[in-house]
Parts: structure tokens; sequence; C-alpha cells
């Protein structure tokens, strides 16, 4: 159970990545995928790309350090997993929301820096495709997770 959580703990992490954690690739290859992608779907020009890349290069890393955090309380969800009390749960719990509320204060937080980089409809486009990756991630990870006994 530690092992599999461990690796859903990763992939978390991951998040968008996650995606293409399918196929067999480092961490680098699977963020450098991601940002192709992006990059391919948002048909920039080559000005908006070049003032774009330094703000996607701080948002994914505010994501990853925020998706670190999610990872740990999966992981300590695994740790307590047979011996679950009800006092862990409701720590687990209010650790997740905290979390997942931080998840939606950085997303917030660069809407202002994306704005300073490309339009309203290009943000509006590029937040929806993190959207998709981020659903499709958690969708995978969801599948995996036991729910507590």
């Amino acid at each position: 159970m530690k092992k599999i959580i461990g690796l859903l703990s990763l992939l978390l992490v991951l998040n968008g990545a996650a995606v293409f954690a399918e196929e067999a690739m480092t961490l680098e290859q699977a963020l450098e995928k991601k940002k192709a992608l992006v990059l391919n779907t948002l048909r920039l020009s080559n000005e908006t790309v070049a003032e774009f890349l330094p703000v996607y290069d701080a948002y994914q890393q505010a994501k990853f350090e925020s998706n670190v955090k999610l990872g740990n309380i999966v992981t300590e969800f695994a740790e307590n997993y047979n011996a679950l009390t009800n006092v862990k749960a409701q720590e687990l719990i209010a650790k997740w929301l905290a979390a997942k509320q931080v998840q939606l204060d950085i997303q917030k937080d660069y809407v202002a820096k994306f704005e300073k980089v490309m339009s309203k409809k290009e943000l509006m486009r590029y937040y929806q495709l993190e959207n998709k990756m981020q659903v499709e991630a958690e969708y995978k990870l969801g599948k995996m997770i036991p729910l507590a006994k």
C-alpha cells in the first residue's frame, strides 16, 4: 500500500505532467512535453511566448511546490490507512482543504502576472488547458487511492 501511495504522491506532485506519466519518461521530459503542449495549444506570437515563458515557469514551480504538500498529505493518509482514527481523519481533511486553498490562491495570484504578458482570452484558454490537465491527473489518481476504511 505504501509503495502504491508513494507512486500516487509522485504523480500528484507532477500534476499536469501526470497526463504524460503513462509513457516512460523522466520528470524533466514530462514537464517539457507539457510545456510544448501548452505552447502548441495557445498558439502565441513569438513576442508573447518570450514574455509568457518566465511567468509560466514560475507558475509551474509554485504549483509543483503546492502539489508536494498534497503529495505529503496522501502519503500521510497511506501511513495511517489501516489505523485511521476520527481525529486523524479530521486533521487530514483540514490539511487537504488548506492545501487546495493554496492552489486556488496561486491561480488567483498569477492571473495579474499572466495578464501583463498575454490577452485575457489567451489567459482564459491557458487556464482552461491547465484545468483540463489537472482534472485528468486528479481523476487518474482518484481511481487509485482507496477510500478510507
